[in-house]
């Protein structure tokens, strides 16, 4: 009857629905419920599969708390359409949670089309150049060519390119949407890592401090800086705001022990009236892969 420890409890992964691409191939959005406290860390391999194996690779090692949407995806071609493609997590209590990508669920199909007032997932890019994952916007997003190399506690700045490139209706109306280019917010986390490693980030001399309010400017009754996690919530140098909608964002992170890790920039303009994660839009997924070395 004692109750269970703040990391005892279960991570389920969840289908968030599936995008029918223009080239006929399937994209499948996959994000996670951690009902722990704390972060926990599960390995990719027999405790963190994605089926067939040929598709495992982008999935999280490293689970924060809370409900986290559209953080990876899986692009299969059209002549596995009708095939499941699963994720299954052996959390460290022993108990089994597993989802499919199945696309014979019409209710969990989404879509590429501009949101009510012409939002559309805002464009990324890295200067090295880039990897579509899939169509390479919204929850597929980017992975960068290049891997970035440096060494364990040394300052390194990792980087990204972001655009707003939402078009808007002639009559439109909405004050919120007629100033130009809406701005953009792009949340930098450690998407994989080595067990027990930790990256720090913090704010690169090119970024601006965020003014009083301008976190405010993103509506707060809905939609939050990562996902399920409200802006209060994660440190002030892991979200950088893009009044201006377009630029290169940039962070400093340090790296606590060597290996290799995924770093997650995601880029949302979740400030406007019909963009949302609920609805997988409007956002875009950036990775960028680091190799740390001994120092």
């Amino acid at each position: 009857m004692q109750p269970l420890s703040r990391t005892d409890r279960v991570i389920a992964p969840f289908l968030e629905g599936w995008y029918l691409n223009d080239d006929g191939t399937v994209t499948y959005s996959f994000g996670y419920l951690n009902v722990n406290d704390e972060v926990v860390e599960i390995p990719i391999g027999e405790a963190n599969l994605i089926e067939p194996a040929e598709f495992s690779g982008m999935q999280p090692t490293v689970f924060l708390p809370g409900r986290r949407r559209g953080v990876f995806t899986v692009t299969v071609p059209a002549s596995m359409r009708e095939d499941d493609v699963w994720w299954t997590i052996t959390n460290p209590n022993g108990q089994v949670t597993k989802v499919p990508g199945r696309a014979s669920w019409d209710a969990y199909r989404l879509d590429w089309r501009p949101r009510p007032h012409g939002t559309v997932p805002p464009e990324v890019s890295f200067e090295g150049g880039q990897e579509p994952l899939g169509p390479g916007r919204g929850p597929a997003g980017v992975l960068a060519d290049e891997t970035v190399t440096t060494k364990v506690g040394a300052p390194t700045m990792l980087s990204v390119v972001v655009k707003e490139v939402s078009v808007r209706a002639a009559d439109e109306t909405d004050p919120r949407l007629l100033a130009g280019p809406a701005p953009l917010r792009v949340v930098w986390i450690a998407l994989q890592a080595p067990v027990g490693a930790r990256v720090e980030f913090s704010r690169h001399e090119s970024t601006p401090v965020v003014e009083p309010g301008e976190r405010e400017s993103f509506r707060s009754d809905g939609p939050s800086c990562y996902s399920a996690v409200p802006c209060a919530d994660l440190p002030e140098d892991q979200i950088v705001v893009v009044p201006s909608g377009e630029g290169t964002v940039r962070v400093v992170a340090t790296f606590s022990e060597p290996g290799e890790y995924l770093i997650h920039a995601q880029v949302d303009n979740w400030g406007l009236p019909d963009s949302g994660f609920t609805d997988q839009c409007c956002f875009t997924n950036g990775y960028q892969r680091v190799t740390v070395e001994p120092s």
